[in-house]
């Protein structure tokens, strides 16, 4: 099952810990698209977007639309939280 995830985040303070996770717990037919705020060419498309999804704090990780908790971003354990992200 292929999910498109959304990563949100700024290297400059976070380093790339959170795209690393995400890219090691995702599945190989998964498309992720990072934003980063350090890079200010894509800036007004990441600042649309975090409106889009209510992300009010980074990191932040949106798969298939839903924000999701990045802490929950454990290797192993996407499967459960795509469960229960689509029960709700």
């Amino acid at each position: 099952m292929s999910k498109f995830i959304e990563v949100f985040t700024n290297s400059n303070l976070y380093g790339n810990d959170i795209v690393d996770r995400v890219n090691q717990t995702a599945c190989s037919k998964c498309t992720i698209l990072v934003y980063d705020a350090s890079n200010t060419e894509s800036s007004a498309e990441m600042q649309e977007k975090a409106y889009k999804y209510g992300v009010t704090s980074m990191p932040a990780i949106v798969m298939d639309g839903k924000l999701i908790n990045p802490e929950k971003l454990v290797q192993g354990k996407l499967a459960s939280i795509v469960h229960h992200v689509f029960k709700k």
